[in-house]
């Protein structure tokens, strides 16, 4: 069902307005953290080209009844394995990993499209399984549907992004109901299997990032650099920040990767303690909102589909904001709706959009 007259006005204006402000203050991050090293412009532009496509579809997936997008959901879960099938056999090799389809000029990153595929396929499969506790097959179906998509990204080999799928294997295992003995086979598998993928999976520069994340003094000059200078920059920010354009550490090149996975750091330098709690603060109205969604759905799938959504937002924010701050491990897990990048901007923007068409149809679909 599109957009009708019942639906329009029940969406809600806080929630999307408050997405649509992190996705400008991220552009003016971006702006500022690559105004010196690219006085054109250009990587500004393009993050702005990726917001006007990303809201573009937001509306797509918004309009569109999340019940049509259920009875599709196979046809993009297949579209989408099928594109990473592709990257594994004819992709080029990116900072180390085939994770990029080049076109042109552009580039895309299918994983990332896989994560609002994959929702979808498991809020199609939810949606009609109402069991009080998985059994063996459902179980085994929804580990499936996730498991084909992580396998071919972490082939390629980019297990950063094959992590981010956990949030939809934690939200099916406690939505679909796991019983004890269950959970228990399963932490003794990841004890196991822990140390026994960090000697044979693992490659060398991963390895190293976690000796790193473990001992940051190891190479302050190499491994340990990006880390060191967020750090920095986070912590000269000091209440108020720096201002706008005056981080020392973006302004002269210190912090690498300062507009895609440290834009956070770029932020806590020019923003300071005030701008980063505003900044978390308006991912906290987004979450809190969502999950208010998430109660309030007519179905089962409606209210999966939310909760998956939502937990990709928290997911990133915490990883991404925990790596800069030494925490955990460097990874390229991008800040949501403020990292410069094309395939993330769009699919976080699809993302709010599918959890505003849950919220929209929760009196349409009723009996």
């Amino acid at each position: 069902m599109i957009l009708g007259e019942r639906v329009r006005p029940n969406v809600d204006l806080n929630f999307l307005g408050t997405a649509i402000v992190i996705a400008c203050i991220g552009c003016l991050l971006v702006y500022s953290a690559t105004y010196y090293g690219d006085p054109a412009l250009g990587i500004f532009k393009k993050q702005i080209l990726w917001m006007a496509i990303g809201l573009a579809l937001m509306i797509t997936f918004m309009v569109v009844d999340y019940h049509v997008l259920f009875d599709v959901a196979p046809i993009l879960y297949g579209i989408g394995n099928l594109l990473l099938v592709y990257l594994l056999v004819w992709g080029k090799v990116t900072a180390n990993v085939k994770s990029w389809i080049h076109i042109g000029g552009f580039q895309f990153q299918p994983s990332e499209f896989m994560k609002i595929f994959t929702a979808l396929m498991l809020a199609r499969y939810f949606d009609s399984n109402d069991r009080a506790y998985l059994d063996a097959r459902s179980f085994l179906v929804a580990m499936g549907i996730i498991g084909l998509p992580v396998g071919l990204i972490i082939i390629q080999p980019d297990f950063g992004t094959a992590a981010t799928f956990f949030p939809l294997f934690a939200v099916a295992l406690f939505f679909g109901g796991v019983r004890a003995r269950v959970w228990i086979a399963m932490i003794l598998i990841a004890l196991i299997s822990i140390p026994a993928g960090y000697f044979f999976f693992l490659k060398p520069y991963q390895r190293e990032r976690i000796m790193i994340f473990l001992n940051p003094e190891r190479d302050p000059l190499g491994s340990g650099y990006q880390v060191t200078q967020a750090k920095i920059a986070i912590g000269s920010g000091g209440i108020h920040g720096k201002g706008f354009k005056h981080g020392t550490q973006a302004k002269l090149e210190f912090l690498p990767a300062r507009h895609t996975d440290f834009i956070f750091a770029v932020l806590g330098e020019e923003w300071g303690f005030i701008g980063v709690v505003v900044v978390l603060g308006l991912y906290l109205f987004l979450v809190v909102q969502a999950l208010s969604f998430a109660k309030h759905a007519r179905d089962r799938g409606g209210t999966f589909l939310v909760i998956s959504l939502i937990s990709f937002i928290i997911f990133h924010v915490m990883i991404n904001v925990s790596m800069q701050i030494g925490i955990l491990p460097t990874t390229g897990i991008p800040l949501p709706l403020i990292s410069y990048g094309g395939s993330s901007t769009m699919m976080f923007f699809i993302a709010i959009g599918l959890i505003l068409n849950v919220d929209m149809r929760r009196f349409v679909n009723a009996p």
